[in-house]
């Protein structure tokens, strides 16, 4: 995770010691793609200071905490992909799809299949019915573990090594940011 953020300072850097860049996003014709940029910074930054924070501390020995603390880990790593993607977007000009990086995709499925959805709204009718349940003592980082029902197969318990699945979303956060870095000193030398 420290890397997402030293590489993200030094997109933030190469912005402001550059005039010609500058110049590019302070022309009002560009204002939609300054915002984009700006906000995206921002949250990149926040999102990455509050997993590192929360990293170091783990989860709350408090089940019902720990269990907004999981939802809200997952959410921060959502904002940080998508303010990648963003950042990527702006700056490279190209579409970056988060479900094409195999790190990212994996987060977002945990996500997704954890949440259970019970709306069914996000399933292939083409795929079997999966469910799945986070209990209150789930684990933590080095160990995740959930319950899940699947069509034609029955129960399960799915375990996770959460912090090792996040140090590849981090990875591969990390290349896209120095994609970007690479794009800036491209275009504004």
């Amino acid at each position: 995770m420290n890397s997402i953020g030293i590489r993200r300072s030094e997109i933030y850097d190469h912005f402001h010691s550059n005039s010609a860049c500058q110049k590019f996003f302070f022309d009002p014709a560009n204002g939609a793609a300054y915002a984009a940029y700006y906000n995206s910074m921002y949250l990149l930054q926040d999102s990455t200071e509050s997993l590192q924070l929360h990293r170091a501390r783990d989860f709350s020995e408090e089940p019902l905490t720990a269990y907004l603390e999981f939802w809200g880990v997952l959410q921060a790593i959502i904002i940080q992909q998508d303010s990648i993607v963003e950042i990527y977007e702006t700056i490279v000009g190209q579409s970056l799809n988060p479900h094409k990086i195999p790190a990212w995709k994996e987060v977002r499925e945990l996500r997704n299949i954890c949440a259970g959805h019970p709306a069914k709204l996000d399933r292939s009718k083409h795929l079997p019915l999966k469910r799945a349940f986070v209990g209150r003592t789930f684990g933590n980082y080095e160990t995740f573990t959930y319950e899940q029902w699947q069509q034609g197969e029955g129960r399960s318990h799915p375990r996770i090594h959460l912090g090792k699945l996040f140090d590849k979303q981090a990875e591969a956060a990390e290349a896209q940011l120095a994609k970007i870095l690479s794009a800036m000193k491209r275009r504004w030398p």
